[in-house]
């Protein structure tokens, strides 16, 4: 059976505009979506997203500031602490989480039959790891995944998927285990790729990145400004990793597709020309069907700070509308 998934990318207060395109798609495409991945940011928006609950999803996004998400004060202290983990205070965050991600909302979520992936990498392992509520959590080599058992451990894995290394503190999402995990965008800035394994045929995916980054021409003068922005191109760099492998998967399928028809022309039975594909365990392909791939991203840079952690409500309004908008001429091309 066809699955339709939605994939929303990291990029911390930029998730603005993914509201926005959700905001489009809610009152008008009307999209029901089986699986919701999200990194980072795109984690604390996707419960949201399962439920329809867009208004509060936009208040959110446009009515907090820097400080209801991380203190920045104090870095140097911080830095040279003998038991601080970043440079930056994420309590606030997790504060915020506790808030608004509720028991019941939780249930809600169970009952709605819609999986939710977390995008997050093990600091011991350094292994992508999902934190999901499916029963049938997938098992691969590739990365690790975690069903989550209850309403806590659900709000920790949001947490740790949305705390940036080194600004923002690695965390334990299972007590009993001792392992911490930080933002999955260290790997995997938006987990397409996951949803193909998951059965999605068709995936729309929010990138909070435009496709062609705008040079900065700013001076840096200091490690910690130098540090944001090596942060910021390594992302842009992940980004375009994360859609590589499913534009050659759907080029791949392409092909083998008219490879198929040209040896039907040639005469071939059907059951004839499948026997040549039939090789178990060596087909990369088997069990995969053309993928609709739907790209929705901002068509020029946005505001927001590096790595997105500055949170300023006038330019995260502005980013919910670019977000309605670019998704308006998307649909209306479609």
């Amino acid at each position: 059976m066809s699955k339709t998934a939605l994939v929303i990318s990291g990029g911390g207060s930029k998730g603005a505009f993914a509201v926005g395109v959700l905001k489009y798609m809610a009152a008008t495409p009307k999209i029901q979506f089986d699986t919701i991945c999200g990194t980072s940011t795109g984690s604390l928006i996707a419960p949201l997203a399962a439920l329809g609950e867009i208004n509060l999803l936009e208040k959110l996004y446009t009515t907090h500031v820097t400080s209801d998400i991380v203190v920045t004060g104090n870095v140097i202290a911080r830095f040279a602490g003998k038991d601080t983990y970043s440079l930056f205070d994420a309590q606030p965050l997790s504060l915020l989480i506790k808030k608004t991600f509720t028991d019941q909302m939780y249930k809600d979520i169970l009952d709605s039959g819609k999986s939710l992936y977390f995008t997050t990498v093990c600091l011991q392992t350094g292994r992508i790891t999902y934190f999901t509520n499916s029963d049938l959590p997938l098992t691969s080599s590739e990365y690790d995944v975690i069903r989550i058992q209850d309403a806590s451990t659900f709000r920790r894995a949001m947490f740790a998927s949305s705390c940036q290394p080194v600004f923002m503190p690695p965390y334990q999402v299972i007590e009993n285990q001792p392992r911490q995990y930080v933002d999955g965008g260290l790997r995997e800035y938006a987990p397409v790729d996951l949803a193909i394994d998951n059965g999605a045929t068709e995936i729309y995916a929010i990138l909070l990145t435009p496709e062609n980054p705008a040079e900065d021409n700013q001076h840096f003068k200091s490690p910690f400004e130098i540090l944001q922005q090596t942060m910021d191109w390594f992302t842009m760099d992940v980004a375009v990793n994360d859609l590589r492998m499913p534009k050659y998967i759907n080029r791949s399928l392409q092909y083998i597709k008219a490879v198929k028809s040209k040896m039907k022309e040639a005469g071939l039975k059907p059951k004839e020309i499948e026997a040549f594909f039939d090789i178990p365990f060596d087909n990369p392909f088997l069990g995969k069907s053309d993928l609709k791939l739907h790209i929705i991203r901002p068509e020029k840079p946005m505001n927001g700070g590096p790595g997105g952690l500055t949170f300023d409500p006038p330019e995260m309004k502005k980013m919910v509308a670019h977000g309605e908008e670019v998704a308006r001429k998307y649909f209306e091309n479609l």
